[in-house]
């Protein structure tokens, strides 16, 4: 092949031929050269020769060398040629364990570092059989390739890290997780690497592993906003809120200016207030059933309520008797009171039911009454908390929308739940407690206002004019309500 190559070089120069028509020429005389060596090497192994590791050995890298053409009407008439030379190589060293063989399996250094050339031969093989067939997107046929490279240069990160990527591809996660878990033990640092390896983990749900491999990438490059990102996403899929709490806090203790992790610290409070709810809800509900002078008053109640209807029956069956003419009228009364007092009776046999499931349930109302003011208490921090980096996120960036509209958001949903307190009040109660919550939840939806109308003022979203007019309508701000276009 050498002598070939000089010879063409040597009419290039003498004869004056054009660089295309020189060019054609080597890579056919290439083309014919290769074919015939190929042809000649597995003539060899059918005469006595097949017992010879030499004969072996000059077959693997006859084919090698037929792999490694770039010459496509080559490689393509045999694809499977890097495996073959594998195989030959192997059967060398099967016959003389002493082979030079080995040195093609294995890709070693020498002693400044470098590749030794034959290991590096089988190597570029694959990996350019491989890399051929990724832009076809053959990808299970690219990642055997690769794979195979990986075997060839068991301390090379490149294999590595393309069998990984193109693992994924190929929809192979084993082998994906296989090639970055080899490219970070051979000290590969590529951060997008370290992340896709921490994401199949997280989807095989590895917590230790895909906490400990973001933690890897983030000490290699401590200033790689998405690996953080990410791990904030990761604590929160493995519901650890207070932990991602925790590493935003920190993070923005020390200084950071990144809006966006002062947001995400003031949702995950959000996020935390509202988690209680379901909580608090359950002791409302317990509290309920468990109020006894409550329910109390209501049989008492609804016994005044039938013991009315009774009086008023008596009152028309009197009259009936003392007015014969208004008997039809009377009796037509009558019925209407027997309906109702009817109704008024099945109510109080409810409420007598419940009595009777209060008693047996035996509900311990001070200690739920502890839970449910320790769980108000977390709520309230937990929401002061959000308010301040959302205000904090607003100093930073105060024409930021998102940071706006959920400040404006978090104070309507306060305001709404309030509200409901007041909704679900009787009369009494209202009378000695309502005014002042409704007040309490006025004041929180006109907090909400400013921050609703800043979002508005930025960008104008249908989500927002909804919530704008609704908070119009709320505080009776006709005029706004009409610049609205409502």
């Amino acid at each position: 092949m050498k002598k070939i190559t000089l010879a063409l070089f040597a009419i290039l120069t003498t004869a004056g031929a054009t660089f295309a028509q020189v060019d054609k020429l080597m890579l056919e005389a290439n083309r014919k050269a290769l074919t015939e060596a190929k042809k000649k090497a597995d003539e060899a192994v059918m005469k006595k020769d097949s017992l010879k590791s030499k004969t072996w050995l000059t077959r693997g890298e006859t084919y090698l060398d037929f792999a490694n053409s770039r010459d496509t009407v080559l490689t393509k008439s045999d694809p499977t040629a890097a495996y073959k030379a594998m195989s030959f190589f192997k059967k060398a060293i099967s016959i003389d364990p002493a082979s030079p063989a080995k040195k093609y399996l294995t890709m070693v250094m020498d002693k400044d570092g470098k590749p030794e050339m034959e290991g590096q031969k089988l190597y570029a093989a694959f990996m350019d059989a491989g890399i051929t067939k990724y832009q076809v997107k053959d990808f299970t046929g690219a990642l055997k390739d690769l794979q195979t490279a990986m075997i060839v240069a068991p301390k090379d990160t490149t294999a590595a890290m393309y069998t990984g990527v193109i693992g994924q591809l190929a929809k192979n996660e084993a082998a994906a997780q296989a090639g970055f878990e080899k490219f970070l033990e051979l000290g590969g640092k590529d951060p997008g690497m370290i992340y896709a390896l921490a994401q199949i983990y997280r989807s095989e749900n590895k917590e230790e592993l895909a906490i400990g491999t973001i933690n890897r990438g983030i000490a290699l490059h401590p200033n790689n906003k998405d690996l953080k990102a990410e791990k904030i996403n990761m604590l929160l899929g493995f519901k650890k809120i207070d932990a991602a709490i925790k590493e935003l806090e920190a993070s923005v203790a020390g200084g950071s200016k990144n809006v966006q992790e002062v947001v995400n610290l003031a949702i995950l409070f959000e996020n935390k207030a509202n988690e209680l709810e379901p909580e608090l809800k359950s002791y409302r509900d317990q509290l309920s059933k468990g109020n006894v002078d409550g329910l109390n008053k209501k049989i008492q109640a609804q016994k005044e309520k039938i013991g009315a209807f009774d009086d008023e029956i008596k009152r028309l069956t009197d009259k009936i008797k003392k007015d014969p003419k208004s008997a039809a009228t009377s009796k037509k009364q009558i019925a209407e009171v027997n309906t109702m007092k009817v109704e008024a009776n099945q109510v109080l046999t409810e409420l007598n039911a419940e009595q009777i499931q209060q008693a047996a349930n035996a509900v311990n109302t001070v200690e739920i009454a502890k839970k449910s003011e320790e769980a108000k208490a977390k709520q309230l921090e937990a929401r002061a908390q959000a308010s301040k980096y959302y205000k904090q996120a607003i100093d930073l960036d105060p024409n930021n929308y998102d940071v706006n509209f959920n400040l404006g958001v978090m104070n309507f949903n306060e305001a709404v739940i309030i509200k409901k307190e007041v909704d679900a009040m009787d009369m009494n109660t209202y009378k000695t407690r309502g005014k002042a919550i409704e007040e309490l939840a006025t004041e929180k939806f006109k907090q909400s206002l400013p921050y609703f109308e800043k979002a508005w003022s930025i960008k104008k979203e249908d989500d927002l004019k909804s919530s704008l007019r609704s908070l119009y309508q709320i505080l009776k701000m006709e005029e706004k309500l009409k610049a609205l276009g409502e």
